[in-house]
């Protein structure tokens, strides 16, 4: 029960980390990603498990070159779905960019740990159940991605700019679970060895693995930004007055957003073998619902038409629904 519970808290906090974008004032956009992925994939990370996890260095020798490689690797395809996110989504516009790489990430998230795993069969009703939650998933981010984008209209996204759009698309839709794999590798890396054991018999060496798995994202993500800030020269915007504030409201959003990741991890953990392959839909579900209720809050649904309303309250309900259906297969 309490594993579930922080499943759900961590999406409800990684679809809250953006908010503090809402109020910058001086910074752009790739002043922000770049800090916030330094900060949250980064030095926040390392501090923490620096601070929690005793005998550091001797974990890092006992474990292979290779496994930490492969670490990296997943590190480097999360950091590379995530910019590819935000390129799929200039090029085909929210509702359709949307779709297909939440779409792909849940499916794909959920159901390829499970193979691995040599547990997917479909032959009970609990094997039915989960795959019906992830199919009525999916349909319920199309709805709200349709919701979230009427008015929003993509030009020139025809023809050639549409087929580059659709396979951009679909490869950061197969790297965006790369998140959930990451953490399960690093699970699996570091789960065994030592008796730093805590409370609920999880490792806490684990968030060592987590850290050297961001890390490697945060060196792809922070870099790139770098370079787009320095194509646009556009350093100079770090000094203005009023960057201390948003270099704070920043380092608020990286808490945030590694505080959601670390307790995600965790809680999939505490789920059992299967964890991360019933952990992640719902995590996923979470970040979508609570990023539709702040944007309610923060008036971005002002003014919007009955039926735009009536169709993001009805995805965010079959979301719901799919939930439930993927909680009854962990059941099962």
């Amino acid at each position: 029960m309490w594993s579930w519970a922080g499943v759900v808290a961590a999406g409800i906090l990684n679809g809250s980390f953006a908010v503090p974008l809402k109020t910058a004032r001086v910074w752009k956009f790739n002043h922000i990603w770049m800090l916030h992925s330094l900060l949250a994939m980064a030095v926040l990370p390392w501090t923490f498990a620096w601070l929690v996890v005793p005998q550091t260095r001797d974990i890092l020798g006992t474990v292979p070159l290779r496994g930490w490689l492969g670490l990296a690797g997943w590190g480097l395809l999360f950091g590379v779905g995530s910019l590819l996110y935000g390129v799929a989504v200039d090029l085909l516009g929210i509702a359709l960019g949307f779709a297909i790489q939440l779409g792909l990430s849940i499916v794909l998230g959920a159901l390829l740990p499970l193979i691995w795993a040599g547990a997917f069969r479909l032959r009970s009703y609990a094997d039915t159940c989960f795959v019906a939650g992830l199919a009525v998933m999916v349909a319920g981010v199309a709805l709200c991605a349709q919701a979230g984008s009427a008015g929003k209209t993509v030009p020139g996204a025809t023809g050639g700019r549409f087929r580059k759009g659709l396979v951009v698309a679909l490869a950061g839709g197969v790297l965006a679970p790369t998140l959930n794999f990451g953490i399960q590798y690093g699970t699996a890396l570091l789960k065994t060895g030592g008796n730093d054991t805590g409370e609920g018999g999880f490792p806490v060496r684990i968030y060592l693995a987590w850290a050297v798995f961001l890390s490697a994202s945060a060196v792809l993500q922070a870099g790139a930004c770098w370079w787009r800030v320095r194509r646009a020269q556009q350093a100079g915007v770090f000094r203005q007055p009023g960057a201390g504030r948003d270099a704070a409201q920043v380092l608020v959003m990286s808490s945030l957003w590694i505080t959601s990741v670390f307790l995600y991890g965790r809680s999939a953990f505490g789920l059992g073998r299967l964890g991360n392959s019933f952990g992640w839909p719902i995590f996923i579900a979470l970040i979508i619902l609570a990023s539709n209720t702040w944007g309610a809050i923060l008036g971005e649904w002002k003014g919007a038409s009955r039926k735009r309303v009536w169709q993001m309250l009805a995805g965010s309900s079959v979301l719901v629904l799919a939930a439930f259906l993927i909680a009854q297969g962990k059941r099962g």
